[in-house]
């Protein structure tokens, strides 16, 4: 983008509910359906509005998620901004048709504690315009870090009392639509996640699909007797695997040095021939804990970096773009995790070890369905 949202706001004016053609909200939806064309775009325009607080970066953030629907294969539908008192507030719809309706409702830290009560009934009852309709409907509650009743959403959700509600974090939703763009999730995948049919076969299917470990290649010595079978991996994926000490607590690492800093001190596997290079994937597993987090590879230093504390103990350092936390560690495949862990030996605490695209995408596809509650 080449303007910022605070500029664009700045623009268009004061985002309310007022009607028209060339009213500022009309205005403003435009300029996202024109400028979101893509998950990287979205992220863009999300991260902007949630560096800043207020009622009108609350609007601009609740057009920008309605659009991410596209990306997850809906079609999208815009709602008003205000509502009545003791009413839910309806941020928008996504609608896959005559398969699934999904109501939304934005939760940030303008968002007063909502009432899943009312929520519900809209979602049963559906809105005028569901009248006639006979799709099934489902209330999604996209929850960004700041919403302060989470947990109290959470509890009542696993309490099964609304049947009919789905909650999920902002990084979450983010991240099945980068998924789906890349073809490692379907609109079918994202269907099945949301509105599970009653018959679990066709889930159970899915997720034999994101957690059956890939065929290894392999091949054997030239001779007879020569070497045994060597397995093969011709990927630009990577899981790097970290042996933290016991000082420092995984949140606080994977906070200030993944999230924050964005670089990760690495050692290649002993039995690897290829570096991490600029553009590979990378997927982050603390010992003991789990996978933590994945990203892009957006750069390699080789000379030690005075970011990162005895740097000569490390072959590489690498920036990190396109970071994704994930909100509780993922457990992953027991091969991959038995591999990646033999790794860390003899005082070792940062190995990096290739894997397919196919390991990789089990433990990013998991921990997209984590974050649906």
């Amino acid at each position: 983008m080449n303007v910022t949202v605070s500029q664009v706001l700045a623009m268009v004016g004061r985002l309310d509910d007022s009607p028209g053609f060339d009213t500022p909200r009309e205005r403003f939806r435009r300029f996202l359906v024109q400028r979101i064309t893509d998950p990287q775009a979205a992220r863009l325009v999300i991260q902007q509005c949630q560096q800043m607080s207020g009622e009108q970066n609350h609007r601009a953030l609740q057009d920008a998620v309605v659009l991410t629907g596209r990306f997850l294969g809906f079609h999208t539908a815009f709602r008003q901004y205000q509502h009545d008192p003791g009413a839910a507030p309806i941020s928008g719809e996504w609608e896959s048709r005559r398969r699934l309706r999904v109501l939304l409702t934005l939760c940030t830290d303008q968002t007063a504690a909502i009432e899943l009560e009312a929520f519900v009934q809209i979602v049963r009852n559906g809105l005028p315009a569901h009248l006639q309709a006979n799709t099934p409907r489902v209330g999604l509650c996209i929850v960004s870090p700041l919403f302060a009743a989470k947990a109290r959403i959470e509890e009542m959700l696993r309490a099964r009392r609304h049947p009919e509600l789905r909650m999920v974090s902002l990084p979450g939703i983010l991240r099945m639509t980068e998924m789906v763009a890349t073809g490692r999730m379907t609109h079918d995948d994202v269907l099945q996640v949301l509105n599970p049919d009653v018959n679990v076969d066709a889930l159970i299917e899915r997720c034999d699909a994101w957690t059956t470990p890939p065929p290894l290649e392999a091949k054997h010595g030239a001779e007879e007797g020569g070497p045994g079978v060597v397995t093969v991996v011709d990927s630009s994926c990577w899981v790097a695997a970290i042996q933290l000490d016991r000082s420092t607590p995984p949140g606080q690492f994977v906070e200030s040095v993944i999230a924050r800093r964005r670089i990760l001190p690495i050692n290649p596997a002993s039995d690897v021939q290829r570096a991490v290079e600029s553009g590979d994937s990378i997927s982050v597993y603390i010992a003991s804990v789990g996978f933590v987090a994945h990203a892009k590879v957006a750069g390699v230093i080789t000379e030690g970096s005075p970011l990162v504390r005895h740097s000569e103990r490390f072959t590489q350092v690498v920036t990190l773009s396109d970071v994704a936390v994930y909100h509780v560690p993922i457990g992953g495949p027991q091969e991959l995790v038995r591999k990646v862990e033999g790794t860390l030996s003899d005082g070792t605490t940062a190995v990096a070890t290739p894997v397919s695209r196919q390991e990789f995408d089990l433990v990013t596809k998991a921990a997209a369905f984590s974050e649906i509650r």
